[in-house]
């Protein structure tokens, strides 16, 4: 019998060749916009029928006066402000942006690497509109714990900054903090246990849900983090295991030290302009470093609201 050739359609994987860089390129970038609208279409809340230790958590916040809210959603954690700032590096020269951080890639600084997508498109409008997500950026606030304990080490260095907290604003109406938080969370604020506080970087079941997330839910679930945290400070809740009694106790001392810097910008405001001068003249003359001074207006008052500039918001 004579051998028949083959009409099987196709070439040989010898005569392929490699798609170009940028054949890969577009692809890749497809691949990331099908997966980000995928998150996006599928976000829906989806309610824990298991509320607990929710209604505790919110019942103990509610009775809280609003400074003693802002007190507990306040963190003393550098490397969190640290990521946070990187990410606010990618925000102002390119427009909304999403992150993800991989701790188990640690950057040169042994901080987790952080990759950045920018939204565009239908993504980048969802974005605009979220008003959750906006009023948590713009209640940030961004500070450093050290500040005032050596005059000549007097520093407002981005590099200083080392903790977190929230305006009044977001605090002040309660039921408006539990929507905002729950409009980011998609419905998951504070919805069932939490076994990893105890980590140095825990991500809630709800911000890994996300995939790729926005500047707010990074910083809303730092916040639910620090809640959950203080709430088993206050309530003598269960602590398990040696790394979440230390984050227990850190978080006691974050309270303090929201504390104590708002007892010295009431010290502050509540000095005459005269006062206000001289001890701006004894810091200065006691550092040999940059210092953010309020300017002195023609009529020769200073702004009680901006000497000295030390906390920095988000916005």
């Amino acid at each position: 019998m004579s051998k028949q050739k083959s009409n099987f359609p196709g070439k040989p994987l010898s005569s392929l060749k490699q798609p170009s860089p940028l054949l890969m390129s577009q692809k890749n970038q497809l691949i990331d916009s099908l997966t980000s609208h995928i998150s996006l279409y599928t976000s829906n809340p989806t309610p824990n029928p298991n509320p607990n230790p929710r209604a505790s958590i919110l019942k103990w916040f509610s009775s809280l006066t609003p400074h003693q809210r802002q007190s507990h959603l306040t963190a003393v954690d550098p490397g969190f402000v640290r990521i946070l700032v990187q990410m606010l590096g990618h925000v102002d020269p390119r427009g909304h942006c999403t992150f993800i951080i991989l701790p188990d890639l640690p950057s040169p600084d042994n901080l987790p690497s952080l990759c950045c997508r920018r939204s565009r498109g239908l993504l980048s409008r969802v974005a605009e509109s979220d008003a959750p997500s906006r009023l948590i950026f713009e209640s940030a606030r961004l500070f450093s714990s050290n500040e005032g304990d050596n005059v000549k080490e007097c520093s407002v260095s981005l590099n200083c900054l080392d903790s977190v907290t929230v305006g009044e604003e977001l605090v002040r109406d309660f039921d408006l903090f539990v929507e905002t938080m729950d409009g980011v969370s998609k419905g998951e604020f504070l919805r069932g246990e939490v076994a990893e506080l105890g980590e140095d970087w825990v991500e809630l079941g709800w911000l890994k849900a996300k995939g790729y997330y926005s500047i707010s839910a990074f910083v809303a679930n730092r916040l639910e983090v620090a809640l959950r945290l203080a709430w088993l400070s206050c309530n003598s809740g269960k602590k398990r295991g040696v790394k979440l009694k230390e984050k227990v106790g850190m978080a006691s001392a974050s309270a303090n030290v929201f504390w104590r810097k708002k007892g010295c910008l009431n010290w502050w405001r509540n000095l005459d302009d005269e006062t206000r001068r001289k001890v701006s003249a004894a810091v200065m003359g006691k550092s040999a470093k940059n210092l953010c001074l309020a300017p002195v207006s023609p009529a020769g008052s200073v702004d009680e609201t901006s000497v000295p500039q030390s906390i920095f918001s988000l916005a």
